[in-house]
């Protein structure tokens, strides 16, 4: 892939010709990336080398832009946090492998491929011109949920928890100072908007001069990949429409972001006392 893309871009021919062959023939809509966590699968390794190429390639364009929407907190933030990658990684085992697969939490181990995948996915991200966040009133709330759901079905321990509010509120302060800053560590400016609207599903879409498409995530890991530019215009309609009923809470907004991240904390504290993580210090077991 990186062959055909440098020589698509010296040739000046659109990559998506490379892969239908003709200007007339359509792409599937919908394609299901079905990467393998544990890698037994060398070809679910390409697939998610894949997916993250299509970041890479898009963010050497001159113009790029990422529109994304979050029910929970954005992924670019959660290689920064070793506890919550091992949840997601629970997670995919769940959905993927069923309950028999399952293992403790402090058992998963994040694979360096994955780790070195993640830091490309990230760079890409941040070197792409423009990012435009729509998250959901219920960041913290959504999150919060799918943790207790696995403590009460018995997949988490009370300790994993624990180590899980640890992280949650180290989440919800980086969360916080890339709005109150507008942009992460060595990235570009981010536009952060909240909504109470529903959100269906974590939503992303890249435009640019190189490559086009869009993304769903309808389970931990595995997304729903969409090349074809009619999704593609659908779902930035839909992002439009979603975003002009939304709060900016980036940089400006201050009060407005005051007031969002009061909430996420009274959800957390309030979690905190529904497990008993507290002691009669007040402070986390």
């Amino acid at each position: 892939m990186e062959e055909i893309f440098v020589l698509c871009e010296e040739l000046t021919i659109p990559i998506y010709e490379v892969y239908t062959g003709s200007r007339k023939i359509r792409w599937q809509p919908l394609q299901l990336l079905l990467h393998d966590y544990s890698f037994r699968s060398n070809e679910s390794n390409q697939i998610f080398d894949w997916s993250v190429d299509l970041f890479s390639f898009a963010s050497r364009s001159d113009y790029s832009t990422f529109y994304i929407t979050c029910n929970t907190f954005p992924d670019i933030l959660n290689p920064t946090f070793d506890w919550i990658a091992k949840f997601s990684g629970l997670q995919w085992l769940l959905f993927n492998k069923g309950t028999e697969t399952l293992v403790p939490l402090s058992k998963i181990v994040g694979m360096p491929k994955t780790r070195q995948l993640m830091e490309r996915y990230i760079s890409a991200v941040h070197s792409l011109k423009r990012s435009v966040y729509l998250v959901s009133y219920k960041i913290l709330e959504n999150y919060i949920t799918d943790i207790r759901k696995f403590y009460l079905l018995g997949y988490l321990t009370k300790e994993d928890t624990v180590r899980l509010v640890h992280e949650l509120e180290e989440v919800l302060q980086l969360f916080e100072r890339v709005c109150i800053h507008g942009r992460l560590e060595n990235g570009k400016e981010m536009e952060i908007y909240c909504t109470d609207l529903f959100l269906p599903s974590d939503m992303y879409i890249l435009e640019s001069d190189n490559i086009n498409f869009g993304v769903f995530h309808l389970s931990p890991i595995n997304p729903v990949i969409t090349r074809s530019s009619d999704v593609c215009q659908t779902m930035t309609r839909w992002f439009d429409v979603w975003r002009r009923s939304a709060t900016l809470i980036s940089q400006s907004g201050t009060h407005l972001r005051q007031q969002f991240t009061a909430v996420q904390r009274e959800v957390l504290e309030k979690f905190k006392i529904e497990m008993g993580t507290y002691n009669t210090n007040h402070k986390i077991i």
